[in-house]
């Protein structure tokens, strides 16, 4: 799947050079930390844009589209036949209680900056546990010391790995989930 950033971006944040053995590692844990973002905290395929085709039975002249954000609907039929209707918040609105084929595009053309940078926050606060080997999921890091090295860790509980706080996940899915729909009507 593809990542939000890439390991330029996150090179460009850190203002650090990865290696080119580093670099298909940071790609990979970029796409890690977006699968994360998509699946565990926006619950949709926000990135990249993709058309698909689907049957539906309206529900009072309404189908509520199964992906967000909705950016246009390329056809609703019943059977082989064309049929109109209008695309508001998400929602396809048609004059018929028959089953239709719908196919629509979602999802962004570019990966948001916003999700872009939720992305590279995810790998940074990997990033030290990781390059001392010590895995994703150890607990949180309470200290580094550089003289006779030195890393101390703390019980981080649910907050260990790639992980967001709970604030940051409902900021996150208020603005990319399900109660933000982009689109326009036909």
């Amino acid at each position: 799947m593809d990542a939000f950033a890439t390991y330029q971006d996150l090179e460009a944040r850190l203002n650090r050079v990865f290696s080119v053995e580093e670099q298909d590692w940071i790609t990979t844990l970029l796409e890690d930390a977006s699968t994360y973002l998509r699946e565990d905290v926006i619950g949709f395929q926000v990135f990249p844009q993709s058309t698909v085709t689907f049957d539906a039975w309206p529900s009072n002249g309404e189908v509520v589209l199964p992906q967000q954000p909705a950016q246009s609907v390329g056809a609703v039929t019943v059977g082989v036949t064309p049929i109109s209707f209008v695309l508001r918040d998400g929602s396809v609105f048609v004059d018929t209680r028959d089953e239709v084929t719908v196919t629509f595009t979602y999802g962004y053309a570019a990966a948001p900056e916003g999700l872009k940078r939720w992305a590279c926050v995810l790998v940074s606060q990997a990033l030290v546990p990781l390059e001392l080997n010590l895995g994703l999921t150890v607990g949180g890091l309470s200290s580094v010391a550089l003289d006779d090295f030195k890393a101390a860790f703390a019980d981080g509980g649910e907050g260990t790995g790639m992980s967001l706080s709970d604030r940051n996940i409902a900021l996150i899915r208020r603005q990319y989930s399900s109660d933000v729909h982009v689109g326009g009507m036909r």
